[in-house]
């Protein structure tokens, strides 16, 4: 176990990737995506929300039991778009605002803008044609 970055509990982490979840699906955008990609199943959805949720808490240094590569993960979905993940961080930060302290919900907003940025960047230079120039700026 790490040095924690800033105060949040498991529990807070558990109540916000459920909120999350919950308006992703009934969002038009990327909605679809998601559920093209895990489908409509509870017991699916509530093993995805604890492997995301266990993601969190490794990013926060709470507990270091995740293991997966979301590059990776990000990369295998064809579905995911580079200019989609603005939707996907407004909705987490709205669901991080409504669920959490304002400070804490300021402080892992931060965070995840930083993975998004990230997680975009990476899915244009690896999807750019071979030959290609990099991009140094994500999509948007």
């Amino acid at each position: 176990m790490g040095i924690q970055k800033f105060p949040i509990t498991e529990e807070q982490i558990d109540t916000l990737v459920a909120e999350f979840y919950a308006r992703v699906r009934r969002d038009p955008d990327i909605g679809p995506v998601f559920l093209r990609a895990i489908g409509t199943d509870g017991e699916i959805w509530r093993h995805h929300e604890a492997k995301i949720a266990s993601f969190w808490r490794n990013a926060m240094g709470i507990d270091r039991s995740f293991s997966g590569n979301p590059m990776l993960k990000h990369l295998a979905n064809n579905d995911i778009l580079p200019e989609q993940f603005p939707i996907w961080l407004g909705i987490f930060e709205q669901a991080a605002h409504d669920v959490l302290p304002e400070s804490t919900a300021l402080s892992i907003v931060a965070l995840a803008n930083r993975i998004g940025e990230s997680l975009q960047f990476g899915l244009v230079q690896f999807r750019k044609p071979q030959d290609g120039p990099p991009s140094l700026t994500p999509a948007v």
